[in-house]
This record gives C-alpha cells, structure tokens and sequence, in this order.
C-alpha cells in the first residue's frame, strides 16, 4: 500500500503533493481526486487513434507574443513558431556547437580574424522577391540597431559590411569576435528583403526565405504557416502548420488527448506534473531537449539599497534552488549559480559562489543595516513564473526579505519591466548568452540606458574573451567572465530549463535542442 501510493504520489500535479502532506484526512480525499484524473486520461486517451494523419500539424503553445516584430519584440513565444520556420539566419547553430550553412552555403575567414566572406545561395523570399547580397547588408545593419541587446550586442565589433556581389558579402570587423559566427545563427543573422522595416507593418507581418510563410493570425487564438512553394531546400512534409495559443496546459494536454491537436509543443507550467502519466502510453512520447535556457532572479541599478552587495548576496544566499527545479519544473533540468549556454561549453565549472545558506544571508542583511526589507516583484502570469513568485516570497521571507508582487501579463511586462525599467527584482527565463549583460546597451540590469551601475571588470572580460583566438586562453578567460558575473549578484542563476514536448508517438523528425524554444517544423512528419 505504502509503495502504491508513492508511486500514484510522484506522478500528482504539485497542489495535491501539498495536500497529502497535511494530515490523512485530506490524503484520502486527494487520492480519490487522483484516482479520478488517471480515470479520465485513460478514458480519453483511445479517442487518439482515431485522429488522421493530417497534412495539416496542429501543435499548442501556452504564451502568446505581443506583437510580431522580430527585430524589437524579445518575446521567445515569437521565436517559436517562426525561427526557421518563417524567418532564417544567415547560418545555422546546430546543438553541438558548430556552424552549418543554411542561407550561406560557404565562408571564409581571414588569418587575423578580421574579414569574413560569406557566399549565398540562392533563395527567394515569400514576397516573391530574390534573396541576396543586398538583403544581407540591409538586414544586418538593421539588426545592429535592434532594441533587443542579444540581436544588437554580437554585432558591435562590426566596422562593416558590403555587397560584393550578387551573391557574395563581406564583414570587416574592428577586432577578432569568437561569438561572431555563432550568433549569425541566431537573431543577429536573420534576414529580411531589402525595405521591410520602412515597407511592412513588422508587428503583423512578416517576410522570410523559410520553408513556411506567415499566414493568418487570430489573436487569442492561432498562427497559421502555409507551406512555401518556392522554399530553396527539402519540401516540409506538412501543408500547414496550426500554432494555438492554449494557456492552460490542462486544456492543452485534455485537447492533445482528444484528438484535437497533433503535439503540446512546449510544456511549462501545471502540465509538468502529468507527463510522468505518458511515459508508458505507446500512443505519445515525452521529449526533453538539452537545456538551453536559464531562469534567474534580477536586481535593479535604481534602488541604492540594492547597490550594496551584501545585499545582493544575502538574497543569493536566500535562494534554495533545487526548490524552485522542482516545483517549477518538475526536476526537468538542473540547478546552476553560473551564467553558461549551453551547459556543455567547456568553462562550466559549476561554481557558485552563493550556495543556499539563510543564516549567512540574514547576517549579510544586519551588516548591510537591514533587518527587514520590502521589494517591489513583479512578475509574469505565464509559464513557470506564478509558482517561482510563491517560491520565491516564502524563502525571502525567511531571511527578513518581503516581496511584494505584481502580476502582469506578458505585453505589460514586457513594457513596464524590459522598457520602462519599473522593478526592484524579478524573474525571467531566457537562453541569451552571458555577455548579453555588458553595461549600458545590454540586457537587464546593468544593461539599461538609465544604469547607475557598470560591473567594469566583468565588461572588461566580456571584450577581451571575444578578441582571443587560442582555444584554451578563450576558454580560461570565459571562466573568469561567467564567475565575474555570478560574484556581482546583480543575475542570480537558479537553474537551466529544460522546455519538454508532448506529441503523439508517430510523429517523427524533432530536433534535440532548442536555442530560442523554436519548433522547428523542417523534419517533422508521420513515421507511417
């Protein structure tokens, strides 16, 4: 009975674990609670079968974008349905590291690190236009003016970059970048026709080279990608793709269950807890993705309060992070104090200057004159976030530490915190890479215009590790950088998030990583 019941106990959504804890009158009426949830998904889960092998593939994600603008709008839920399905890079990432050709089919880089020269194939846009060496320009000079510090900070180190030809770019750099070519791969190098910023309303448009256009939107309800006929590499499998927008991952695993949609593209939130129930359903399959995104906690510049560092560490040392792992994300991933993407790069040596420790962190706080202290949190209602703010406000609260949320919905937050700077602290997850946060021009916090606050050496680093071309130096010095970074305390890592998939089982061709939580729909299609 007692291995019965935690077996039923491990596979609970988190609130009833909670409940069991409180005395055997409530485990009882839980259990059957229980009983009842396993009922219905095996009740359901038959009717499954009885879905067609569609050309339409209909997937779920949780969160909807603000807008569509690629260029100023950081929202990851754009990336997902889109990044390389609509929108390509000039190359591509792959998971290991190196760099593919997509849109470049070949380059070459000069002996000093200086000249790169990029050979373009040929592509046309789904206006119908040719893609080439003007595009390129065009676009890459956009996006060193992007808003957004991951599109914007990698091409700084740029001196130019000029048309050649038809099908030939060269980029001249001020000094050697090792990041460069990596980043190409990402929003840094997407492209876009020539014109599109003045010519197209980016918020609801959007033009590619991608194997998918960008069909109708309904807000609220769905995005739908229209195969492209003219698409320069391997025809997709699927006509369409129909990307819902289902906040709630009951609702979405209950319409996956029913037939209604192919896969629960990304799991986030409360429907963590239920994938341990489809492990043995030979009707789906439960995908977890190297981890390729961090969440962490973030400090504002503004509050001289915050700028004493013992502060800094007393909330460090307040976090317990196997915590947050569990109940956010169902142990799907692994805790971390250090700043690195992906977790396979060689400087990951799990230091972590900061472990849990409230007795410490209480002792900070009296050095620092503060026995008590209220922060304004405000946080984002999507995803892992509700449950990381309950985490949060308990284990804060027990070094002396009051938060006082606020709950915003992602276009708001997006505006009053990334824009407006209207925060104390605050969570987030995201997969930008740890250079991301230089001084003024960079990523939240030190990166805002209006910072007070500029971490020189951790700057300094960041300069000097993308200047280095010996392996073993680079790697030294990222060590130093990424260590600088967790020392400052202004980003506090709490751990690297795995973003799981829930499809049915026929469904084939996914790929292990996800940079920017993209579904990329290249490969995808029935296996019978």
């Amino acid at each position: 009975m007692i291995a019965g019941i935690s077996e039923i106990r491990s596979t609970m959504p988190r609130a009833m674990r909670t409940a069991m804890s409180s005395g055997p009158s409530r485990s009882v009426l839980w259990l059957g609670l229980a009983a009842g949830l396993f009922a219905c998904a095996s009740a359901l889960a038959p009717i499954d079968a009885a879905r067609a092998q569609s050309t339409t593939l209909t997937w779920s994600h949780p969160q909807e974008p603000p807008n569509w603008n690629y260029w100023g709008t950081g929202a990851s839920a754009l990336a997902v349905p889109t990044f390389h399905n609509v929108l390509e890079p000039l190359v591509e990432l792959l998971g290991d590291g190196s760099v593919a050709p997509l849109l470049a089919e070949s380059w070459e880089i000069s002996a000093d690190g200086l000249v790169y020269v990029f050979k373009l194939r040929a592509a046309k846009f789904h206006d119908g236009s040719n893609f080439g060496a003007g595009d390129v320009v065009y676009s890459i000079l956009k996006n060193k003016d992007s808003p957004l510090a991951p599109t914007r900070t990698p091409l700084a180190p740029m001196k130019s970059v000029e048309k050649v030809d038809d099908r030939t770019v060269k980029i001249t750099l001020t000094a050697p970048s090792q990041r460069l070519l990596k980043e190409l791969g990402q929003g840094a190098g997407i492209i876009v026709p020539e014109g599109s910023h003045e010519k197209l309303d980016l918020r609801k448009q959007m033009i590619g080279t991608g194997p998918y256009v960008f069909g109708e939107y309904r807000p609220d309800v769905s995005l739908t990608l229209t195969r492209f006929a003219g698409y320069w590499g391997e025809k997709p499998a699927f006509e369409r793709i129909v990307h819902r927008f289902i906040p709630d991952e009951t609702a979405a695993i209950n319409a996956l269950l029913a037939g209604e949609i192919d896969m629960v593209a990304s799991v986030f939130g409360e429907g963590l807890d239920r994938l341990k129930v489809f492990a043995n359903n030979p009707r789906f399959k439960v995908l977890i993705p190297a981890p390729m995104e961090i969440n962490y906690m973030f400090l504002s510049t503004k509050n001289a309060v915050l700028r004493d560092i013992r502060v800094r560490q007393a909330i460090a040392h307040a976090i317990n992070r196997p915590d947050y792992l569990d109940g956010a994300q169902a142990s799907y991933g692994k805790t971390t104090c250090q700043w690195v993407i992906p977790s396979s790069e060689p400087w990951n040596s799990g230091y972590c200057p900061y472990p849990h420790d409230p007795r410490k962190a209480r002792a900070l706080l009296a050095a620092a004159g503060h026995s008590r202290l209220e922060l304004d949190f405000p946080f984002v209602t999507v995803a892992e976030h509700p449950v990381i703010k309950d985490i949060a406000v308990e284990q804060l609260a027990a070094v002396g530490i009051t938060l006082k949320p606020r709950a915003l919905d992602l276009a708001t937050y997006l505006e009053q915190v990334f824009t407006n700077g209207s925060y104390e602290i605050s969570n987030l997850t995201s997969g930008v890479k740890a250079e991301s946060y230089v001084c003024k021009g960079g990523r939240q916090p030190l990166g805002r215009p209006d910072s007070v606050v500029c971490d020189e050496k951790f700057d300094a680093l960041v300069t000097k590790s993308d200047r280095i071309l010996d392996a073993q130096e680079y790697k030294k010095t990222m060590a130093e950088m990424t260590a600088a970074l967790a020392d400052s305390a202004w980003v506090i890592p709490i751990h690297q998030k795995s973003t799981p998939t829930l499809t049915r089982a026929e469904l084939v061709g996914h790929k292990d990583y996800r940079f920017r939580v993209e579904m990329d729909a290249r490969k995808l299609r029935w296996a019978r």
